[in-house]
């Protein structure tokens, strides 16, 4: 299971936990998928963002097109990798938060807690011992 808690830059916050197959996901409202987390700005793509439990860590997809965002993994002591569009990365128990940003301003923050589990080889490996 995974918590993940967010914030919008509008002060909306919420706070959902996630289990088996279930997803977290942010984006503009309209689309065919029901969102968790929606914002009425034309600059955001329909579904922007994903998070799902996955291996050793969550992982996040940014499904957002360019449009002047970023996507940011950010770590405990501040460091940031970046997810281009399309793609996706793993959360750690360092690097737990993801920031989402269009034109330098950050609309959404979220974090995300966990537990280390080790790989999906690691864990059918203690399974099968």
């Amino acid at each position: 299971m995974i918590t993940v808690t967010w914030k919008t830059a509008t002060g909306v916050t919420g706070e959902v936990v996630l289990a088996g197959d279930d997803k977290w996901t942010f984006g503009r409202a309209g689309g065919v998928e029901e969102l968790t987390v929606t914002v009425d700005d034309p600059a955001v793509s329909r579904t922007a963002l994903v998070i799902r439990d996955s291996g050793p860590g969550p992982v996040v997809f940014r499904g957002q097109i360019d449009n002047g965002a970023k996507v940011a993994l950010v770590s405990l002591i501040g460091s940031t990798t970046w997810l281009e569009e399309g793609t996706a990365g793993n959360l750690t128990a360092e690097e737990n938060r993801v920031e989402f940003s269009i034109n330098d301003e950050v609309l959404l923050t979220v974090d995300v807690e966990f537990e280390d589990r080790g790989s999906v080889v690691e864990r059918q490996q203690a399974t099968d011992a």
